[in-house]
């Protein structure tokens, strides 16, 4: 289900998407700058983004009968959010992005949990996509300027969850959370120019501040040619190396 925030705090959440309001409340908590004077989040866009009421909300619920998350309300309702920032203005003032909880689960608990259902969730879109990929892009994660693509658009993913205890500003709550960003919006305020290059160093320096370890080796910077896929998901130390990338496309569908 979709959630505007400005929405939030009147709505009444059916009972069964009622784990939701405890989780949303602590990202409030988190990203709201009048709570956290002395060390705010580190993401200025972020904050930005929460003082104006711009965030959407999309919770997936676990499907006990399949013992899996609802994969296919992901792919639907994330189609119909890109298909609406496509339709909207440039103006920095109007970016929403998504935020998506995972309804908690309590045998799904540990990291390896965490990084199945994020590369899960990944292989669904892919072979589930009705937007043939864009042909511009490689289909190999591990090539530069790879980046991942739904309903034909370029998206970034920042996946938090509530095991990462020296990265701060990739634990948002109590659960398994997408952040995502169409990818050539994003670039138009910090892109691979002078300008973008300073904003990205500013949000970095600040994670150095508010997290308990330094930046991730990982983050760099994609129009460099960087990887894409380390930077969505980052180890919780700076001496792990990123997860495998177990994505596969199928060459026939995605030609």
């Amino acid at each position: 289900m979709l959630i505007s925030q400005q929405d939030f705090p009147s709505i009444k959440l059916p009972k069964t998407l009622q784990w939701a309001y405890p989780l949303i409340d602590q990202i409030s908590k988190k990203l709201n700058p009048s709570l956290n004077h002395e060390n705010n989040f580190p993401c200025i866009f972020a904050r930005r983004v929460f003082s104006l009421l711009n965030f959407r909300f999309l919770t997936i619920n676990w499907c006990k009968d399949q013992h899996t998350y609802d994969f296919k309300s992901f792919a639907n309702e994330l189609s119909s959010f890109l298909e609406e920032t496509q339709q909207s203005d440039e103006n920095i003032n109007n970016i929403e992005p998504l935020i998506v909880l995972f309804e908690p689960v309590k045998f799904i608990f540990s990291t390896h949990h965490y990084e199945k259902i994020f590369f899960d969730s990944l292989q669904y879109l892919i072979d589930h996509d009705k937007i043939a990929w864009n042909g511009c892009l490689p289909k190999n994660p591990n090539q530069e300027f790879w980046t991942m693509c739904f309903s034909g658009v370029q998206i970034f993913i920042n996946v938090s969850h509530p095991n990462h205890k020296n990265r701060n500003s990739r634990n948002l709550c109590d659960t398994l959370v997408f952040v995502i960003n169409p990818r050539e919006r994003f670039d138009k305020f910090a892109g691979n120019n002078k300008k973008g290059h300073k904003i990205r160093e500013r949000i970095r320096n600040n994670i150095d501040k508010y997290d308990l370890i330094s930046r991730s080796p990982y983050l760099g910077h994609y129009q460099d040619g960087d990887l894409e896929w380390p930077q969505y998901m980052i180890p919780d130390d700076n001496d792990s190396p990123s997860t495998k990338c177990p994505l596969n496309f199928n060459l026939v569908k995605h030609q």
